[in-house]
């Protein structure tokens, strides 16, 4: 088996884990070759010759991973996800078991399950359309500003920084949002729209209880228009309700689309995967891009469900 492993050294706490799966991984006769992210080894030249390997390993954060796999998009190579950073959402999304043997265990099977992926697009400063993929969320608001925040302290005090953000921020702008999809148009005031392609967050709380991972869909949702002390109600519905099939998501408007032009008036700033984006126009647009990758699961992964 040719196996290649991109890994980003400085995702997390867990980096060094990398070491021992790959110690697991290996049996006579293999080829495991690693790369490491960072100054010199873009995503891009990372994943040149993938269609090369048998399996492809993707270790980091949320958004080495988001980047990654958007450089692995319709490659079709089996591909498993090794949750080493800060955040590791789209790993819980995908729900294999998080020990290294284990996970060494599931590559060497390669059992897999087509997953989508969401597509970001906007205009820069100079008006030039820009693009990305992303695996968890996108949106403008009210999330964007956490992200911005917590960026300088989540390396040393982990999803802590998160929190903290958020009450840092204790009156968000409000935004008109006008949101064009699937040749319908909707109009809602609030303090952040995110657009969804997986929907467990932190404490395993499901964000858009109606995603699934391939169904072809975004998810769309805009946080009505409150101070964040108020949203305690949707809190406590993600506290006892972690599924949200009975409490639902209070405060939220939510929207399915396969593609969607979204206009945010004044303009909030962006971030997909907790990777911010200047956007002066606060016009974006996102689709699905429908089981676009392959992704390794063992038998306890979510994605064995019918509801995934």
């Amino acid at each position: 088996m040719r196996c290649l492993i991109i890994h980003n050294p400085a995702s997390g706490t867990r980096s060094d884990e990398i070491y021992a799966f790959a110690h697991a991984l290996a049996q006579a006769g293999d080829e495991i070759t690693m790369r490491f992210i960072g100054k010199g080894m873009e995503p891009e030249d990372a994943t040149r010759d993938v269609t090369a390997f048998d399996r492809v390993v993707v270790s980091g954060g949320d958004g080495t991973v988001s980047n990654v796999l958007d450089c692995l998009r319709d490659t079709h190579v089996p591909t498993l996800i090794f949750p080493s950073g800060t955040a590791c959402l789209f790993f819980n999304n995908i729900g294999n078991a998080p020990e290294a043997a284990a996970l060494a265990k599931a590559c060497r099977r390669g059992h897999t399950v087509p997953v989508d992926m969401g597509e970001l697009f906007w205009n820069d400063a100079e008006g030039n359309e820009q693009r990305h993929g992303f695996i968890i969320i996108a949106g403008s608001g009210f999330d964007a500003a956490i992200m911005e925040k917590a960026a300088p302290n989540k390396n040393e005090i982990g999803e802590i920084a998160y929190a903290l953000s958020a009450l840092a921020t204790p009156n968000p702008q409000v935004a008109h949002f006008t949101i064009e999809h699937d040749g319908k148009v909707d109009e809602f005031d609030g303090i952040g729209c995110m657009v969804g392609n997986t929907a467990v967050i932190q404490n395993d709380i499901n964000l858009f209880p109606d995603c699934r991972m391939n169904d072809g869909l975004i998810d769309i949702a805009v946080i009505e228009p409150v101070a964040t002390v108020q949203l305690l109600p949707t809190l406590l519905a993600g506290v006892f309700d972690p599924a949200g099939k009975g409490l639902g998501r209070p405060q939220f408007k939510m929207l399915q689309a396969k593609e969607a032009t979204i206009t945010c008036s004044p303009s909030l700033g962006m971030e997909y995967d907790g990777e911010l984006i200047p956007n002066p126009s606060g016009v974006f647009g996102a689709r699905a891009l429908p089981k676009c990758l392959d992704i390794i699961v063992d038998d306890f992964s979510k994605l064995n469900s019918k509801d995934h």
